[in-house]
């Protein structure tokens, strides 16, 4: 392949033609000065001139003048006209006082919006806070077929719900309550109420009747069901990234209800055991397993299943079908019943009621020790009395024998101890009474002979069950079922697991 070498003519010819094409674009370029563009809403050309006389001094500034100023000559803008119609300011909530009308510093404002507190105020993310939520308290409640458990659930709910001006909360506070899925034949009730001041979610379990034929199926399924509570915990503890808002489901307490008429036919053939002996005329006798008024194979099988993992507080239910003596006998037996079974609901709390016993029994030693020193004293001076001028006044007297007390006083003071020791009474089990589901607006049972109110002292304990469980004990449950009850299962399921990994 040749290469040909250009020819000057060539060169100069291009030269040519693009000074021809440069001088078209110089000539096609108009020769007026340029302008700027006129706007489309007819508004005057900007002023782009500083001078002093347009511009607001700091007098006017404060004297309120600089608005009508900036008024006059209107910002020219390349958007279209707004409307002329003022939008107006929304009322200042609370009454019309603004919290921060006086404040001069943005920094004051904290997490409120950093526009004005008037506009603010309405319809601003940053006002619409979540609600913190309800602190969790979850009662287990089981028992024996018609003992009145289910009865009792529901007027736990009635006397704990919240009162109806209470119930009313404004739309930015409105939240559904949570619904807690039933765990087989544990169905919860959910209802929101405050003890104390305090926000309370609390979840009442119902559950099946006991039978003593399947109470083995049973607790296998209450165990379960409330180590799967534990379970959730663990599972949760073990994630690397935890989910907030994670709620407490331990079961912190557990009403056992106890039946009365089951507990007098306990006594009953307990009774007729300890009569008969082993055996009857040759043959065995098939005395049932009764520890005082409680079955072995059923009541105080449920106590020891749940001990280790909740706690348990028994009351006896239908306090309004027996008398007030007969109450106090079941109570006196039921307690007796569970420390000849080494069972105590209430060591786990730290509670003791030895101490209140001797205390009020040291006090009435001490009144009785004062009664005799007063006696004495007035014997000595009723003796002073009728010797005035005996030449023994101004010796040192013997000591003075101990006073033989009469016998009206001794039949009196035996009566008082006996009294005393009726009137202690154990503080569990409690006595309660649930209201007549026929006549739901009633609460309380009414009678030919008179009316049974759960609210009277002298009737039930469901006021001092409310108060000391759901009030006085609520956060030592809570405390109790995380820090004892939780590690506890939580140390034996880690144990099991690495015995499993070894073998």
């Amino acid at each position: 392949m040749l290469l040909r070498r250009s020819k000057s003519s060539d060169l100069k010819r291009q030269q040519a033609a693009k000074e021809l094409e440069l001088q078209r674009q110089r000539d096609a370029v108009s020769k007026s000065p340029p302008r700027l563009p006129v706007l489309y809403n007819g508004a005057p050309a900007p002023q782009l001139g500083l001078s002093s006389d347009n511009r607001p001094d700091s007098l006017a500034i404060l004297s309120g003048r600089a608005e009508q100023m900036t008024a006059a000559t209107p910002r020219p803008s390349m958007e279209p006209p707004r409307s002329a119609i003022s939008v107006p300011v929304p009322p200042i909530p609370n009454g019309g006082f603004d919290p921060y009308a006086s404040t001069h510093s943005m920094a004051h404002r904290g997490r409120y919006s950093y526009a004005s507190s008037a506009i603010s105020t309405i319809n601003s993310p940053r006002r619409v806070r979540r609600r913190k939520d309800p602190t969790p308290f979850n009662i287990l409640i089981i028992g024996t077929a018609n003992s009145g458990k289910t009865s009792f659930l529901e007027f736990l709910k009635t006397a704990l719900a919240l009162p109806a001006k209470k119930r009313v909360k404004s739309t930015i506070e409105h939240e559904e309550p949570p619904r807690v899925p039933p765990s087989g034949n544990f169905i919860p009730h959910y209802l929101e109420t405050e003890i104390d001041g305090e926000r309370i979610g609390l979840t009442l379990w119902d559950s099946e009747g006991l039978e003593k034929n399947v109470v083995d199926l049973q607790l296998r399924e209450m165990s379960s069901f409330l180590e799967s509570k534990f379970e959730e915990t663990f599972n949760e503890e073990m994630k690397v990234v935890r989910s907030p808002g994670v709620q407490d489901t331990h079961i912190h307490a557990v009403f056992l209800v106890l039946d009365p008429s089951r507990l007098d036919r306990n006594l009953a053939a307990a009774r007729a055991a300890a009569a008969s002996g082993p055996h009857n005329r040759g043959k065995h006798y098939p005395h049932a397993r009764i520890l005082g008024g409680l079955d072995e194979d059923l009541d105080l099988q449920v106590l020891r299943t749940l001990q280790g993992k909740t706690t348990v507080i028994p009351v006896i239910s239908k306090a309004d079908t027996i008398t007030t003596k007969h109450m106090n006998m079941l109570k006196r037996t039921v307690a007796e019943s569970l420390k000849k079974a080494n069972l105590d609901p209430l060591e786990a709390l730290g509670l003791d009621d030895d101490d209140e016993s001797n205390s009020d029994h040291s006090k009435i030693v001490e009144e009785d020790e004062e009664d005799q020193d007063q006696a004495s004293e007035h014997s000595d001076g009723e003796a002073g009395e009728e010797n005035p001028g005996s030449p023994t006044q101004g010796k040192e007297e013997p000591a003075p024998k101990p006073k033989r007390l009469s016998g009206g006083s001794m039949r009196r003071r035996k009566a008082e101890e006996e009294s005393l020791e009726e009137d202690e009474m154990p503080f569990l089990p409690l006595s309660i009474l649930s209201p007549d589901i026929y006549e739901p607006d009633v609460i309380g049972r009414q009678f030919p002979w008179g009316f049974a109110d759960p609210y009277n002292e002298e009737h039930c304990d469901f006021v001092r069950l409310k108060d000391t469980v759901f009030s006085e004990w609520r956060g030592e449950l809570r405390e109790l079922s995380r820090e004892q009850w939780y590690e506890g299962w939580r140390t034996s399921r880690l144990k099991q697991h690495g015995v499993k990994g070894r073998r």
